[in-house]
Order: C-alpha cells, then sequence, then structure tokens
C-alpha cells in the first residue's frame, strides 16, 4: 500500500482552547475582583453611611411620655384629665414625591397643599404638620401608607365639666405646659416624665413593637385634690350669675371657705372662662380673684372696729357724734347716707357709718391700725399657689396723715384682693385666730393658725356683724329664717383713671353661716353695677341663696316637708305645697323626674355624670326641668332646672 499524500503548501490546525481557557479566567477574575471591589466599597467605605440609612428605615428612637396628672374636686370629682391624641409629622428627607404627599395631607386636614410643602424646606430632618387632629384624619392619614409621614401619640388636655373654676383651673400651651392658674402652679407636680427607646418598624413605616400600658403609667404625673365642692361651687357660680345680671354689672367674683380649716369650698368668676376653648375667649381666663384689687369700702369698717377694739380703745356701747352726715377732716369732706347723730360703735357698724368709723379710726391712730391690717395679710400676697397674685396696695404707714387715715378706716385709699379681704374675715369668724387658706385638699395636715385678737373681741365684732343681718342695718336680705346670720354690706367707688373717684362702683357683701357656730364664709362682689350700687340689695340676696344651700346639704337647715306659709314675705313669693323625693329611680339611658326634689339630691345625680345644670329661681326644690322626665340624657350635658320654695 502506498502512503497517503498530502496538499502542498498547508500547515496544521492551532489549538485555541487554552487561550479561551485563560481569557475566561481572566475575565471571571476581573469580575470577581469588580464584585470584591464593590464588596469593599459597600461594607467598608459605604457601610457605616448605609447602616445608618437602614436604621433610619427599619429603627427609629422615639420619646415616650406619660399622662399629665389628673385634677379632681374633694369628692372625686375629674376636673382635668389628659387624653391620648394624634399628631402627624414628616421627615422630608424621605419623601419623594413632595407635591402628592402634601396634597393629600392637605385634603385629609383641612389645610393648604402649598403651606404644608413649605414646611418640608432643604435641610430639615422633622416637621410637625398638624398637632392634636381627630380620630378620623389619623386613621385616614395611616390608610394612606404615604413615605415620611408620621404619627406621634400626644396627650391632649379637656376639662369635663365645662367651665365650673376655669379660671382657677387654668390651662396648658401646645406642649402640654401650664401657663395658666393651678394648671401653671402645678405644672412640676402634674407633668409627666419622659424617655427615649428604639422601636423597629416594617418596610411601611409601621412600628413593631411598644411599651406595655403598665410601663407607660410609670411616667404619669402626679394627681391634685382641690379643696373645691362640685356641688358648691355649682350653687355658687349661678348665684354669682343671678346678681351681675340682677344688677347689670361688668363682672362679679364670689368665695366660699369652711370656717374652721380655712378650706376653700367655691372660687367662681362671671363671666365664666372654658379652658376646652381658649381660643374662643377674650381675657376671661384672667384669675381675677388673686390678681385684681379694689379698695373694699365698709367692708373694712368690722376689721377696723376689731382692731380698736382690741386696743380698748372703744367698746361696742360707746357713742360718736355723727355730724348728721356731713363732716370734714382737714378740709376733706366725708358723707353718710343717713344724718345721723350720735351712734353707738354697734350702730355704727349697723348702719354703715362713714364719719363713725372715721372718728373711732383717728382715735386708734395710724401705726396700730396699719400694724393690724399687716398681721391681717393686707399688703402681702396670701401665699395660694397661684400665678400672679397680688400683693394688693397699702402705702407705708408714715404717708398716713389723718385724712388717709380717716379714708382707710372707712375702706378707702388701700387695695385689697378678694381673697385678702375673705382672710380677715375668716380670721374673726374664727375666734380671732387667723388661719391660711386652702386650695388642696390634705385633711391630714393639721389646721395651725396665729392669734391676731382676743376671742372676746371676735365675739364682739360677730355680734355687730349680726346685727346688720339680723336687726334694721344694711344687710336684712341675707337673712334665713331660723338660721342666725352675720354679714357686712361693702359699696365702694372706684377710683377714675383721670385722678380721683367717679360714676362706677363695686358692691359687695360678706357673710358668715350661721353666726353662733361660725361654718361657711361667703363673699360675693360685683363690679360696676348699673342698677344701682349697694351690696346690701345688690349681692346680700345672692350670698343668701349660697347659704341656704350650703346650710342644707350640710344638715344645718332642715329642708321643707309640708307646706311653706309665706304671709311675712313680699307679695312675689307665695305657698304651695313641697313634695320632697326620697329616692329617685335613675336610668342609665332616660332622664329622671326631680320634679319635688331638693337641689342637694339633683345635684348629686346629674354632676355624676358630668352635667352642670343652669339653675334658674330662687329655692331648694325642683320645680320642673328640662329635658323632661323620660327623655334621654342630653348629648351635649346641659340641663335647665328650676326651683321654687326655700325656707325663709
Amino acid at each position: 500500500m502506498g502512503r497517503a499524500v498530502t496538499k502542498t503548501g498547508s500547515k496544521p490546525t492551532k489549538d485555541r482552547s487554552r487561550g479561551k481557557i485563560i481569557f475566561a479566567g481572566v475575565l471571571f477574575a476581573l469580575a470577581l475582583m469588580g464584585l470584591w471591589a464593590r464588596a469593599y466599597f459597600v461594607q467598608v467605605v459605604k457601610g457605616p453611611e448605609y447602616a445608618k440609612m437602614a436604621n433610619r428605615q427599619y429603627w427609629a428612637s422615639e420619646t415616650v411620655s406619660g399622662k399629665r396628672g389628673e385634677i379632681f374636686d374633694r369628692n372625686g370629682l375629674l376636673l382635668a384629665k389628659s387624653v391620648a391624641t394624634q399628631s402627624v409629622y414628616v421627615r422630608p428627607n424621605e419623601i419623594k414625591d413632595v407635591r402628592t404627599v402634601s396634597h393629600r395631607l392637605g385634603s385629609i386636614l383641612g389645610m393648604s397643599p402649598k403651606g404644608i410643602a413649605a414646611g418640608m424646606g432643604p435641610g430639615k430632618r422633622f416637621v410637625w404638620v398638624a398637632r392634636k387632629i381627630s380620630d378620623a384624619q389619623a386613621m385616614a392619614i395611616s390608610a394612606e401608607m404615604l413615605p415620611g409621614v408620621y404619627l406621634e401619640t400626644e396627650n391632649s388636655r379637656q376639662y369635663p365639666q365645662g367651665h365650673m373654676a376655669g379660671q382657677l383651673l387654668g390651662f396648658l400651651n401646645m406642649d402640654g405646659q401650664g401657663i395658666e392658674g393651678l394648671e401653671k402652679s402645678f405644672n412640676d407636680q402634674l407633668m409627666p416624665s419622659s424617655t427615649k427607646y428604639t422601636v423597629q418598624k416594617d418596610a411601611a413605616g409601621k412600628r413593631m413593637s411598644s411599651l406595655q400600658g403598665e410601663d407607660r403609667s410609670s411616667f404619669n404625673g402626679q394627681d391634685l385634690r382641690l379643696t373645691l365642692d362640685s356641688q358648691v361651687q355649682l350653687a355658687t357660680e349661678e348665684a354669682l350669675t343671678r346678681s351681675v345680671a340682677r344688677a347689670r354689672a361688668k363682672s362679679g367674683m364670689a368665695l366660699v371657705v369652711e370656717i374652721p380649716t380655712g378650706e376653700i369650698l367655691a372660687w367662681g368668676h362671671y363671666p365664666f372662662f372654658n379652658p376646652n376653648a381658649v381660643k374662643k375667649t377674650r381675657g376671661e381666663w384672667k384669675n381675677r380673684m388673686a390678681v385684681d384689687i379694689f379698695e373694699p369700702g365698709s367692708t373694712m369698717k368690722p376689721i377696723m372696729v376689731a382692731a380698736a377694739l382690741q386696743e380698748k380703745v372703744c367698746t361696742p356701747s360707746k357713742e360718736y357724734y355723727c355730724e348728721n352726715g356731713k363732716w370734714s377732716v382737714r378740709g376733706r369732706r366725708v358723707k353718710d347716707t343717713h344724718k345721723y347723730e350720735n351712734l353707738t360703735v354697734s350702730k355704727i357698724i349697723r348702719y354703715s357709718s362713714n364719719i363713725g368709723a372715721a372718728k373711732i379710726g383717728l382715735e386708734l391712730g395710724a401705726v396700730k391700725l396699719n400694724r393690724y391690717l399687716q398681721d391681717l395679710g393686707f399688703g402681702h400676697r396670701i401665699g395660694l399657689p397661684l400665678p400672679g397674685e397680688s400683693a394688693g396696695l397699702l402705702n407705708p404707714v408714715k404717708q398716713w396723715k389723718d385724712v388717709e387715715l380717716a379714708n382707710i378706716s372707712f375702706g378707702q385709699g388701700l387695695g385689697v384682693t378678694m381673697l385678702q379681704l375673705a382672710d380677715a374675715y375668716l380670721c374673726i369668724a374664727n375666734g380671732g385666730v387667723r388661719l391660711p387658706l386652702r386650695l388642696v385638699h390634705e385633711p391630714e395636715l393639721p389646721v395651725q393658725g396665729t392669734r391676731v385678737f382676743d376671742a372676746d373681741v371676735a365675739a364682739m365684732v360677730m355680734s355687730m356683724m349680726e346685727e346688720v343681718v339680723q336687726e334694721d342695718g344694711t344687710g336684712t336680705q341675707a337673712r334665713i329664717e331660723g338660721v342666725r346670720v352675720a354679714g357686712k354690706t361693702g359699696t365702694a367707688q372706684k377710683a377714675s383713671p383721670t385722678g380721683g373717684y367717679g360714676g362706677e362702683y363695686v358692691a359687695s357683701f360678706i357673710a358668715v353661716f350661721p353666726a353662733d357656730n361660725p361654718r361657711y364664709l361667703v363673699s360675693m362682689m360685683i363690679d360696676e353695677p348699673q342698677a344701682g350700687h349697694y351690696g346690701g340689695v345688690l349681692v346680700a340676696p345672692e350670698v343668701r341663696n349660697v347659704g341656704v344651700q350650703l346650710l342644707t346639704s350640710s344638715g344645718m337647715l332642715a329642708e321643707p316637708t309640708e307646706t311653706v306659709h309665706m304671709a311675712q314675705v313680699s307679695p312675689e313669693r307665695f305657698s304651695a305645697p313641697v313634695r320632697r323625693v326620697e329616692n329617685i329611680s335613675v336610668d342609665q339611658e332616660f332622664m329622671p323626674n326631680l320634679q319635688g326634689a331638693t337641689v342637694r339630691q339633683a345635684l348629686e345625680i346629674l354632676v355624676a355624670r358630668g352635667i352642670v345644670p343652669t339653675v334658674v329661681g330662687q329655692g331648694v326644690i325642683i320645680e320642673k326641668q328640662h329635658p323632661q322626665p323620660g327623655e334621654k340624657w342630653p348629648a351635649d350635658n346641659k340641663c335647665q332646672l328650676w326651683l321654687t320654695q326655700q325656707p325663709g
């Protein structure tokens, strides 16, 4: 066989598989190096930054606060509480489509989308959009699941009793800080504590963990229990309203104090202030009881006489010539409302003689009178836990000439707060021992006072004040049949801005119930009455009505059980059978029948449901009501009661 013949000039085929393998290996190596380089860049170079971004997305630091402490009256009725509400905020750096987010939030919150967008300026990491929104708005925002939009739980302050003691309670700002009233004074006690903790969130930004309820409660503020009695407060506010309306006055104040303890049971201002609606008011929040000063007028006379009796300058039976109603002190005229001649000290108080009081004061002397006024707290703050309390106005004694001494003796030329005046009368009613007024209910705290007058001196002044009401004095309209009442009227001209005195007055009345066993002190003042200006006419009748309800509710005055005969009273009154209801059936859905019940029984039922009724008329018995018996409880908590038949 012969050999195979090959084609002349042909070359053998090269094997390139090795090169391909090397090339693929190089590419793989380069890719691997790229991945390692990228991993190094991501994990090492950019790692801290990306970790922060992840933490911002899946973990968040939140501040958790407890609830602000609640405020109660002495019987446990809730006066101020905090409820959880939602607030909405945004983190602009997490929002890509600002326009869409702004429009969605604007439509839910009723706000301008442009305004919302404008707040998301460059560089901002946190922006509040709306604070304390409604539950419906919060649910709508949550359902939108908008990136960068968050809800935060805050506490909103509510006052379940509306305007009851509104000026005293005060209110908070948007950040939950007390800025007026007791809310400000006790802010540190009521204020909750807070802490920061980290929570995990899901991809939608929803919180995956939270503190348990018992853990949150440990951050709550302390509660505050006041000496106020809601039933007494209600009765006082209603009486004050009637007094201001009858006198067509500008405003009014009323205070009720329990004499043995110095505890304040009622603190009323008119016009009322509802701390639930701060933005809708115009200065009604001012706590005038502690801030405003006025000339006390004739209510100063028993205080001055007590000092004179203590210094043995006079006795109740000593007579002073009252100059037939006109007298001059160093060229300054002093007048009385009647042409009195010789009056005993008792009758000077009974008939409220300015001339008689001036003569006693001049005999007592400036130094001695000033010392007693100082001991009683005039010219100094009372010391109640209230912001902005005034010290009043009492000039240095070296500035007291005869004219100034005479004026101060019958209540002109000095300025007092209603608290100072009530505190001085409390001293007299308490047997000459001055007690500190109290607003915080601390029954375990011992009652400690300072003696200013001897017990027999205080008893003599109380006897004179009793004659003001029980005899033919200026306070006869405060009488209560079967009860000895002591009191003193006050009428003072208001100083004019241009100097001297103008044509406006302050009318007041202070009473002690009962006079022979002092239990309650009631003080009421109305400012700039237009239907007269005498405290005995404009104010005394409503002070009496408060006294009736106080004595009735405490069992010191019997409630009527049969026909009351009114033969010896004014013709506007009439006699009718009175039905007292012993047991009132209370339904959870429908109004009970309150007709024939006493005011105390009705208030116990209504106030327990958070209803502060409007009371019309005078008396202790409910004549009719609205809503009617059997109707549903009012959704707006409004109820009106008409009164009839009161003893005396």
